[in-house]
């Protein structure tokens, strides 16, 4: 499959007071054409960062340190901002921010406000087109006249979404989009990305911390930890035989209707900005061995799988 999208080797790093902070280091991933990709991890191993990063949208001080983001064979790091904001950011790579739900300023009506992307980016909007969007992701018309407050949120989730495909993006970077909502609502919003996937063709990077979310819906899966990927591969192989003790970890802390005994990871994650040579996971890890607290180890492996571990 065609990468529509590829990161390489990218590092984003914040100055801080305890030193440099390692949002994101030396981190590799793909995206294919018409493809949903799963991004996981706990809270503050950096995936929003990573997001952020590849849409250019880092707040300061936060900045990309080394590598390239490739968007249909061309760097989007490397262009001038006033080019990627004009050809490529909501036209070609869209966003629906973590917290979307409050994403609608509460001063104008949805419609408008979706109105307003479009014509902003030389599209034709109206009536017509914001109706269009809104059928699209199971919402009636009227809603386009409601204002965000008169929407529940569900509603104003997929309202986001109708906004993030408004100029047809090739691709959407999804981070947590179903936060905040109840679990019928989560797989309604579940369902509705893989029905316009296949309605649409558009790419979708879909960031969660929920492995029941990801099993879902991605084909492949990318699970990082402390700024790093430490394991990828095809969704359902690494959920039904996880490798790295930390996914191991993450499948054992999920749910299921057949468990009983759920078993957290011990343990916090590790100041970023103070990283040691060794395995980011070493403190936490139930196997780890001595070389795991001296060198850190890379990410190997064929194809599209890949893990980070000494034990392999």
């Amino acid at each position: 499959m065609t990468a529509l999208l590829e990161a390489r080797g990218l590092a984003i790093r914040y100055p801080s007071p305890r030193g440099e902070v390692r949002a994101a280091e030396e981190v590799d991933l793909e995206v294919g054409s018409g493809e949903i990709v799963g991004l996981a991890g706990e809270s503050g191993s950096g995936k929003t960062t990573l997001a952020m990063g590849m849409m250019r949208l880092l707040p300061p001080p936060g900045r990309v340190a080394a590598g390239e983001v490739l968007f249909d064979g061309t760097d989007i790091l490397s262009i001038p901002e006033e080019r990627f904001r004009r050809e490529y950011r909501w036209t070609k790579i869209s966003m629906v921010f973590q917290g979307s739900m409050n994403g609608f300023t509460p001063v104008f009506t949805v419609g408008a406000q979706i109105d307003e992307v479009m014509r902003i980016h030389g599209r034709e909007g109206g009536r017509a087109a914001i109706g269009r969007l809104l059928r699209m992701v199971d919402l009636d018309d009227g809603i386009a006249r409601r204002y965000p407050h008169e929407l529940s949120g569900g509603q104003k989730q997929r309202a986001f979404i109708a906004m993030a495909l408004a100029l047809e993006p090739k691709l959407v970077l999804a981070d947590e989009p179903t936060t905040a909502l109840d679990v019928i609502t989560q797989a309604n919003v579940v369902n509705l990305l893989k029905r316009l996937r296949k309605e649409t063709g558009v790419s979708i990077l879909l960031i969660t911390h929920d492995l029941a979310l990801i099993s879902q819906a991605a084909e492949r899966l990318y699970l990082m930890y402390a700024g790093r990927v430490v394991e990828r591969g095809p969704s359902d192989r690494l959920l039904r035989e996880p490798m790295h003790p930390y996914t191991q970890g993450l499948v054992a802390a999920t749910p299921t209707l057949e468990s009983r005994d759920i078993k957290g990871i011990p343990g916090f994650m590790p100041d970023l900005a103070r990283l040691g040579e060794g395995c980011s996971f070493h403190p936490r890890c139930p196997r780890a061995m001595d070389v795991c607290r001296r060198e850190r180890p890379a990410l190997r492996g064929v194809g599209g799988e890949g893990v980070a571990c000494w034990l392999y």
